[in-house]
């Protein structure tokens, strides 16, 4: 039966399976107690499979068994259980006991797998990490409803807005320049927005800490450089945090000092985007910023026409929700991939690909070892055998806690002492290691590709914006002080722009376009053709971001004089981007917060 710790504890506190072994041993028993999680015992009426099965998913932080063999033995052991016991979780911790630390080497295991032994002080560093690549891996993890708001004085309600803005992507921060130089000349509000996707590829300079925290840095970084900006060019340059479906992402945001977030659900059914965006939105209202929801997802190809936001669906989403802005399909295409939280799953991914790969990557010789082990098995050479000895020794020699020799001097150390009928086997074994650490390596290039492949290939080509479901939509919020988003402003023509401001809509999103048109107004700073790169994903992205470090690497001494191509860049955001969105007057604009 289930035995579980006296304490009673909290819902959200893991679960730590432990088998009896474990147990009743005191000194393991010490370290797993100083946890403070809620513990199960397994025995041999209830394995720890079993035990696994009654609880819930991702509810249990770690297993810890007995290591009962060393050697080679110990490593296809420890394989072997580990497969066994991550049956339903692939994330889930895996501890072995042993008594003598030189049993077998840590860094023979995979990711998320340790030996424990007497005196370890790194459980609590290990638990943490087991909770960190879940939370990297499973957005519900890092996503749970914040806590409730705490006492204190409310903050100010967010301020009004005027008219139809444009809102510029910021793909380089080098960016924030011509559109603050833009405000200042119109004399208007202008928006600047990137989403954490962008935060992290286009602009984070290390994920030493994680993506969120390179984000975090990211937001305060560009809230600094849009203040530096408005000061010393009297502009009005806004900063608004797009495509957020992390709270944790959207509290960096508020906490940095952005202008207004966009918490965007609409990946996900109707009821969980209202639950989440509702919970986004308490969250940011501490702080006084504008939010903004969507309705009905935008698909990033433009190939499906048939998603358009329904009225029904869009009148339950504002009345069930608190939002000052809602933006909608209404015909136009996105061309930029905002799946950070796949781009997160990947990053942990390529993590622990690496946990294991340094230096000689043990992991990967202890499963060419057994692959090996099982060869000469089908072979039918008994494990007495000459064969099977020397594949031990090599395992004990390689594995053997401490700084050992590197692999490939004990690959050498070896053909110098066995048979030549032997070397075989050797070279076979030093096949497999190395096509097993090249698989690593392959399968981190394509996660890469996967990362990078943030704009799908297509013709440019306009969207067509269905005018009638535009006015049906406006007209839902007439006099509740929201206003409509448009997302995708680069897919739609000029007639199309100039007609929003007339329907009302309170800001026009402009972003891989203008980015295009970034990069072709700097080859008159730096003549370079980006385009003209081979290839896509990881290596059309290291070009063109190699380009404008290099091209825009002194941008913040250009505010006194910019280099020419900015006053180029600036007046082409006017004409194409801006102007058409000055179809009425400020004092003409329906809604507004107060």
């Amino acid at each position: 039966m289930l035995s579980a710790a006296v304490r009673p504890r909290r819902n959200d506190v893991p679960h730590a399976v432990i088998s009896a072994e474990v147990w009743h041993t005191e000194w393991a028993r010490d370290l797993v107690e100083r946890l403070a999680l809620r513990t199960v015992i397994a025995d041999e009426r209830l394995s720890c499979e079993r035990v696994l099965d009654t609880l819930a998913a991702q509810s249990v932080a770690f297993v810890c068994e007995e290591l009962p063999v060393s050697g080679l033995a110990a490593m296809t052991w420890a394989a072997r259980r580990t497969e066994a016991l991550r049956r339903d979780d692939p994330l889930l911790g895996v501890v072995f006991m042993v008594e003598d630390p030189r049993a077998l080497d840590p860094r023979a295991l995979g990711p998320l797998v340790r030996t424990l032994s007497p005196g370890d002080t790194d459980l609590p560093g290990f638990l943490a990490e087991v909770q960190r690549v879940r939370r990297e891996f499973h957005w519900e993890a890092r996503n749970r409803r914040p806590a409730s708001r705490p006492a204190g004085e409310a903050a100010a309600r967010p301020a009004r807005w005027a008219g139809t803005v444009p809102n510029f992507n910021v793909k380089h921060p080098s960016m924030l320049l011509p559109y603050a130089l833009l405000s200042a000349r119109t004399r208007r509000e202008v928006y600047c927005e990137v989403s954490p996707q962008e935060a992290l590829l286009f602009v984070a300079d290390s994920v030493g800490r994680g993506p969120a925290a390179a984000v975090a840095e990211v937001f305060r970084t560009l809230r600094q450089d849009v203040d530096r900006l408005n000061s010393a060019l009297g502009s009005r340059l806004r900063l608004h945090l797009d495509h957020a479906d992390d709270y944790e992402v959207v509290q960096a945001a508020c906490e940095a000092g952005f202008d207004s977030v966009m918490v965007d659900g609409s990946g996900r059914t109707l009821h969980q985007n209202v639950l989440f965006t509702n919970a986004a939105t308490e969250l940011a209202r501490r702080y006084g910023v504008l939010v903004e929801g969507e309705i009905g997802s935008i698909d990033g190809a433009g190939l499906r026409k048939w998603n358009k936001t329904t009225p029904g669906d869009f009148t339950r989403f504002a009345e069930d929700t608190d939002l000052d802005l809602i933006g909608a399909h209404v015909g136009q295409f996105h061309s930029f991939d905002y799946g950070f939280a796949a781009t997160r799953r990947s990053l942990a991914e390529v993590g622990l690909l690496d946990d294991r790969a340094t230096g000689d990557d043990l992991h990967a010789f202890t499963e060419a070892c057994a692959s090996v082990e099982k060869e000469l098995n089908d072979a039918g050479l008994p494990g007495y055998s000459a064969e099977h000895r020397l594949l031990a020794a090599l395992a004990r020699r390689a594995t053997t806690e401490g700084d050992g020799p590197r692999l490939d001097a004990v690959f050498q150390e070896m053909r110098a002492r066995v048979p030549v009928y032997q070397r075989p086997l050797l070279d076979a074994l030093e096949k497999e290691w190395l096509e097993r650490r090249l698989a690593k390596a392959r399968r981190k290039t394509e996660l890469w590709d996967e990362v990078f492949a943030i704009e799908p290939a297509r013709e440019h080509r306009y969207a067509a914006i269905d005018h009638g479901l535009v006015q049906t939509l406006t007209k839902v919020l007439d006099g509740t002080g929201r206003a409509l988003v448009v997302h995708g402003g680069t897919s739609l023509s000029r007639v199309d722009l100039a007609s929003l401001p007339a329907h009302g809509v309170a800001r026009v999103n402009f972003g891989s376009g203008v980015y295009a048109d970034y990069l072709e107004a700097l080859r008159a700073h730096l003549p370079v053709d980006v385009n003209a790169a081979t290839g896509e994903g990881t290596w059309k992205h290291l070009r063109r971001m190699s380009y404008l470090a290099e091209a825009t690497r002194d941008w913040r001494s250009w505010t006194d004089a910019p280099p020419s191509f900015v006053d180029t860049f600036v007046s082409r955001l006017e004409r194409c981007y801006a102007a058409p969105l000055r179809g009425r007057t400020p004092e003409q604009a329906q809604g507004g917060r107060s």
